[in-house]
């Protein structure tokens, strides 16, 4: 049963927005001072150097290049068996961690996925869209971020020190903490961005077309893409190049909003280019990239816009809109899963292309996109995952499908 997405199904009204009401202090946003820009650090693109990115973490330009070759033959190989795989990302020394949606974590081996290295299995829950839904860690490698909802179905994000490579149960920290509402577009999603900050997707809350309202408003952290800094303060710093700071009532770590679920996004790691899929209403799918000097303050529309079309009013002034989107329902599935711009070396011809899927359609499909940033193809590579809720990448750019039927994939040449 498709729990993961009940937003498509489920309409609900009524209830409050969670307000923000933290302390977080501000912190100076310059990556370059802490170390967190530095070449080959998790989440930051390869090859940046300091003359890359400036205080607010903007990449260099994309380099030219050839289009993917969207017609490559590729298979997918299974590596690991878990319950409800929902989550994966990469340690310091390079290992695959995966997360599983009931509350472990474990490290891939050559034979499968390891012991739990971690058991939070008595402190979430798997009803609705609820459980471990993400990893990342910290940009210098002293951290991993776990971010699941609690028994009572919040937003939690733990802080896990790691120690020789491995995240330490008994050395653990709450970062983030914020009430849900309802129990479906929890969204959950955690990355390091370029910059070395820790980002967050939050969806609306819950409920049929947004009922609180909370995609357009900037008061809540609800619908929105958050921007905060675990590594420069207790519990975490907010950087002083967020765009909301000076609006009175604002929530502070509100990178982007105008959100509904945004499930999965990534940041490609040669360019920093944000990729983030939004999963729709009941009309239409969306995929958004932004370049990541662009990303601070980026209003994607919803509630007022579900893809390009209207839904609840008028297109907003500072609307971005998506690269591309799909009918819910149609041919192409009912509720995207966002993945990675591919990087890795064993698939000749992929460099570039972004991978996606859909939990109700588990064909891998591809976007291949031009030097204006616009999609000129899109192609189904002719493999199924299953029903695909997440995608991980490892030290080397290979990709991994996340099925929650319990096998996680990992895409090879055929």
């Amino acid at each position: 049963m498709l729990t993961l997405l009940l937003a498509l199904l489920l309409a609900a009204c009524g209830g409050e927005a969670p307000q923000v009401t933290d302390d977080a202090p501000i912190v100076e946003d310059d990556a370059a001072a802490d170390g967190t820009d530095e070449p080959g650090s998790p989440g930051a693109p390869d090859g940046a150097d300091d003359e890359d990115a400036d205080t607010d973490g903007a990449s260099a330009e994309a380099p030219e290049a050839d289009l993917p070759d969207l017609q490559v033959a590729v298979a997918l190989t299974p590596v690991a068996e878990l319950a409800s795989p929902t989550a994966a990302a990469v340690g310091p020394d390079g290992t695959l961690y995966l997360g599983d949606r009931p509350g472990t974590v474990h490290a891939l081996t050559d034979d499968g996925a390891g012991p739990a290295v971690l058991d939070l299995t008595g402190e979430t829950t798997t009803d609705g869209e609820r459980g471990l839904l993400g990893l990342a860690f910290a940009a210098d490698g002293s951290e991993l971020y776990v971010s699941m909802t609690d028994r009572d179905g919040a937003t939690l994000i733990a802080a896990f020190t790691v120690e020789d490579g491995v995240p330490d149960p008994d050395q653990r920290r709450t970062v983030f903490t914020l009430d849900q509402p309802y129990p479906n577009h929890n969204g959950g999603d955690v990355q390091t961005g370029p910059d070395g900050r820790l980002y967050l997707g939050l969806g609306d809350g819950g409920g049929g077309g947004d009922p609180l309202e909370a995609g357009q408003d900037i008061t809540t952290p609800l619908g929105a893409l958050l921007r905060i800094d675990p590594l420069a303060a207790e519990p975490y710093g907010i950087p002083d190049s967020n765009p909301f700071l000076d609006v009175d009532g604002a929530a502070r770590e509100i990178a982007a909003y105008g959100l509904r679920n945004p499930w999965r996004f990534s940041f490609d790691r040669e360019t920093g280019d944000l990729w983030l899929a939004d999963v729709g209403q009941d009309a239409w799918e969306e995929i958004n990239r932004v370049p990541f000097e662009d990303l601070l303050g980026a209003n994607f529309g919803w509630n007022l816009r579900e893809g390009t079309h209207e839904f609840a009013g008028d297109e907003p002034d500072d609307h971005v809109p998506p690269v591309y989107e799909y009918e819910t329902r149609g041919p192409e599935g009912c509720a995207v899963t966002g993945g990675f711009v591919y990087r890795g070396g064993a698939i000749d011809g992929l460099q570039g292309a972004y991978l996606y899927s859909d939990a109700c359609n588990g064909a891998i499909r591809a976007l291949a996109v031009d030097a204006d940033g616009e999609v000129v193809e899109q192609a189904d590579l002719g493999v199924d995952g299953g029903q695909v809720v997440s995608f991980g990448q490892d030290a080397a750019g290979e990709l991994y499908v996340l099925d929650l039927g319990g096998t996680v994939h990992r895409l090879d040449p055929a």
